[in-house]
């Protein structure tokens, strides 16, 4: 493996969903006062948002409907468990009242898997669904915390865009679709949750 391929996939490897979806709720519960009421809400937020959706990852070796479709049957997995994290974010955060800043993010997430669908089931257009995990939580630190990580996140950004093209992850088409799809949730938020 060269070395422009190793530094590619620590990139991939780095640059997991489930890493930066956690890292987002940290720097928000961190910096960010008034989003989250409690602890509590920040553990129930990594739960539906980073556990659940990427629980079934490690299962898929063991699931026999999955365990023979490699790549494609850990997106599968991906994106059964991601409905189920985020539709439960979604009514914890309508049960337990939670602010409306935690309930928007729980519903662009929500939204977001959404598109994801819309996109990759009813348009046969495959949108990728790491690119849409990253540009989220991107976007959220932006929009909370403020627009001194425009830069930093530019850069990271396209440094993933390159990695998943050059390892083959993805086409362009399939970047560019993951993060229209976040695009579309966002704003779509900004209006269901006002």
């Amino acid at each position: 493996m060269s070395k422009k391929e190793s530094f590619a996939k620590l990139i991939r490897i780095a640059s997991a969903p489930w890493v930066w979806a956690t890292m987002l709720l940290l720097v928000i519960y961190v910096f960010r006062q008034g989003v989250f009421n409690n602890i509590y809400e920040l553990l129930f937020s990594i739960l539906f948002l980073v556990i659940i959706p990427f629980a079934l990852y490690p299962l898929q070796p063991i699931i026999p409907k999955y365990k023979d479709k490699g790549r494609e049957g850990q997106r599968n997995l991906a994106f059964i468990s991601s409905f189920l994290g985020y539709f439960l974010a979604v009514l914890y955060g309508i049960l337990a009242r939670v602010t409306t800043e935690l309930l928007f993010i729980f519903v662009v997430y929500f939204l977001s898997w959404l598109a994801l669908w819309f996109s990759n089931k009813i348009l046969k257009f495959r949108s990728s669904g790491h690119m849409c995990g990253i540009t989220g939580p991107m976007i959220h630190l932006v929009y909370f915390i403020g627009w001194q990580f425009i830069i930093p996140c530019g850069v990271l950004f396209g440094l993933i865009c390159w990695a998943s093209l050059s390892m083959k992850h993805h086409t362009v088409k399939e970047v560019i679709g993951g993060c229209c799809s976040f695009c579309i949730a966002f704003f779509s938020g900004m209006v269901l949750v006002s």
